[in-house]
């Protein structure tokens, strides 16, 4: 086992490209960003690093082997802090220093922002008032001119109102208090959405998750109150997530989603890209509760559509990479739709390389492929592609179970009835919502009826377990017992 350099560094070089690593070098070479006395040794170590690629398993990054390339009159002691220690160190930090760089390059409005402030800041502290208000003017400028109004639009308009009034405290002039007042509303502002955001966050996750306990909501009405009582609560922003938090508690009020919906649509171009993001992905779950509620044909094309869409205008992707509950989702829905070329071809752009939100990538990339060679009716090459794992969420190691009993009812396998018993345990004793459970013991129970049904022509009776699955709100893979059923 080699001993290994700072970790936390060679994690970030090893992610950074090719046009990344270039621009880090530059900035390693700038006396500005590296003064220190041991700047060359710096960019050595740097070099040194980036041609092993930064990979922690090459023996070349072996720590007592570069310790002995950069200090061979010194010995190695191995568990004592060296020369070494202390140049990773600063080379840590400069990469850190580098990393905030980029992200601010990567945003002109951002730069811009933080430019004109420190400007302010800087006129202000030299008490150069003419320059101080004019530099205020084109800050306010390039506010009025960003289009996004989310929750970091009204921090920066607090910490500008900040700026001012603090300048204005220097005269004490009359106007004071009512600068304060506005500083405090914008506050006000920035914290009442950033918290209904965090809000609806966490009843959405309270809800996915198998936490039984129940959900506090004092502070949540606390912040409602605020922005009624601040007369902001019809922002936009902070109206279309008090619908989403209204929506989340009750899903069946069809006047409350309307409303987001329209909502939603007529501000898209206010909406910051992150935040757009998130409520599309409530969109989404609200779309998919209707579906699964009801089954009804018109919800899983409408999904469909709005699964498609979203997609394609890059809704699903964090850095590049698509989650696997989004992956999963675009797969399932073109599959039931027949689809099978579209999906095929979102799951050969989308390696488990590409997916994020999972330790286990490959297996739930597995899966999704098995999905399509079962519905493709290729039942061997689908049950090849089964991997069980003990996935971070539950439900996707019980997918894999479902998957393989449908394989077994497709080819009249014997372990079918074992698998089912199996699954029924499995589902019994994993911590899952009560809603889970129904649903996939629902889904074993009607199976069974369907199974014995199989050799019957009793038409009233398979009428009856029609509607019996066509009408029951908890239930899994509705549409192919139906399909058995015929």
């Amino acid at each position: 086992m080699y001993g290994m350099l700072n970790r936390k560094l060679l994690e970030v070089l090893h992610r950074l490209d090719v046009t990344e690593r270039k621009r880090l070098r530059l900035l390693l070479q700038s006396p500005y960003f590296n003064g220190a006395h041991q700047a060359e040794s710096l960019i050595r170590l740097y070099d040194y690093i980036i041609r092993y690629d930064a990979n922690e398993t090459d023996p070349m990054l072996d720590k007592q082997r570069v310790f002995n390339y950069f200090f061979p009159d010194k010995l190695f002691e191995d568990g004592q802090k060296s020369s070494l220690d202390g140049w990773m160190t600063r080379l840590f930090g400069l990469v850190r220093t580098f990393l905030a760089q980029e992200r601010l390059n990567r945003n002109p409005y951002e730069t811009e922002y933080q430019e004109l402030l420190s400007w302010m800041h800087f006129c202000r502290k030299y008490g150069l008032e003419e320059r101080f208000w004019q530099v205020t003017q084109s800050l306010k400028k390039l506010q009025d001119e960003h289009i996004s109004r989310g929750a970091e639009f009204y921090h920066k308009q607090f910490r500008l109102a900040a700026e001012i009034t603090a300048f204005k405290t220097l005269s004490n002039s009359f106007q004071d208090d009512a600068n304060i007042i506005s500083t405090s509303v914008y506050l006000d502002t920035y914290y009442s959405i950033l918290h209904l955001e965090m809000a609806c966050a966490l009843l959405y996750q309270h809800q996915l998750s198998q936490n039984e306990t129940v959900f506090d909501y004092r502070q949540t009405e606390f912040v409602l109150t605020l922005a009624q009582n601040g007369g902001f609560e019809h922002l936009p922003l902070i109206e279309i997530y008090q619908l989403v938090y209204s929506l989340l508690q009750n899903p069946e009020n069809e006047e409350a989603h309307q409303r987001f919906e329209t909502l939603l649509e007529e501000n898209m171009h206010q909406i910051p890209a992150e935040t757009l993001s998130n409520l599309k992905a409530y969109q989404r779950h609200f779309w998919v509760r209707y579906y699964t509620r009801s089954g009804n044909p018109f919800f899983r094309t409408k999904l469909f559509e709005l699964y498609k869409e979203h997609f394609e205008q890059g809704y699903f992707y964090i850095e590049g990479s698509i989650t696997v509950q989004a992956l999963r989702m675009l797969t399932i829905f073109a599959l039931k739709l027949g689809h099978f070329d579209w999906a095929k071809q979102v799951l050969d752009q989308h390696p488990p390389a590409r997916i994020c939100g999972t330790r286990y990538p490959l297996e739930a990339y597995n899966l999704n492929l098995a999905e399509y060679h079962f519905y493709k009716k290729e039942y061997t090459q689908a049950i090849e592609k089964l991997q069980y794992r003990l996935f971070e969420n539950p439900h996707f190691s019980i997918l894999v179970d479902v998957l393989l009993i449908k394989i077994y009812v497709e080819t009249q396998d014997d372990l079918l009835d074992s698998r089912m018993k199996a699954f029924e345990q499995k589902v019994r004793r994993n911590k899952l919502s009560a809603e889970s459970k129904a649903r996939y013991n629902n889904f074993l129970k009607k199976l069974d009826k369907v199974i014995r049904l199989g050799w019957q022509k009793n038409s009233s009776r398979i009428d009856k377990i029609k509607q019996e699955i066509q009408s029951i709100p908890h239930i899994i893979e509705r549409e192919w017992l139906l399909e058995k059923l015929s």
